[in-house]
This record gives C-alpha cells, structure tokens and sequence, in this order.
C-alpha cells in the first residue's frame, strides 16, 4: 500500500477507506493480543521481561496415597 491512495477519491470514500483502515489494523492488533495471550496460558513458566524474572510454576506438592 505505498503511495498515495487519496488521488481520484471523494471526502466520503476517503472517509469509509481510513475506516475500514483503522477497523483492520484493530483486528489484526486484537488477533495478535489473543494468540499472544493463548501462548502465555499453555506455556509452564513465562519470562517478564519487564522486570527479568520468570513467573513461578505452580506444582501440587500435596501428598497421595499417605495418610
């Protein structure tokens, strides 16, 4: 999509192309947010690189078969 795709256009077509523009860039943001999101829930330990730490693993230390 380089140039400049303004030329030929009326203030109404301009208006619905920067629309549906702004509407795909927002999906596709949100499509890339959710898989992200999908990731980091099957993933066991992530890193944050915000801070360098790695999230803890939750593991069931709970006994089985004593008691």
């Amino acid at each position: 999509m380089g140039g400049d795709q303004k030329i030929g256009k009326t203030a109404a077509e301009q208006a619905k192309q920067e629309k549906e523009n702004r509407l795909s860039k927002a999906l596709r943001d949100n499509l890339h947010r959710r898989k992200a999101q999908a990731r980091a829930r099957k993933s066991p330990a992530t890193y944050t690189a915000e801070i360098g730490m790695i999230a803890p693993i939750k593991i069931d230390n709970s006994s089985k078969g004593e008691g």
